[in-house]
């Protein structure tokens, strides 16, 4: 993958973990499944022709969302 679709990738995760953060907030856990599905398939349409074509665009997002995730909580 090159550096530049890395970083759209990363760049669009950064939005959706913000994005899937306010949506949480103050709502019971039971509900954070649907919540944050929703948003992932949402930020996903964004992202399909920049994933490789080995996993799905959800897929690779979710995988940024928890890279950024971890980044952001050290």
């Amino acid at each position: 993958m090159s550096p530049e679709a890395e970083n759209a990738l990363r760049s669009v995760a950064r939005k959706c973990r913000t994005d899937i953060l306010a949506a949480t907030e103050g709502k019971p856990r039971s509900e954070h499944d649907r919540i944050i599905t929703a948003l992932l398939d949402k930020h996903a349409k964004s992202i399909i022709a920049l994933s490789p074509n080995t996993f799905p665009a959800k897929r690779w997002l979710s995988f940024y969302v928890r890279q950024v995730d971890k980044e952001t909580r050290q």
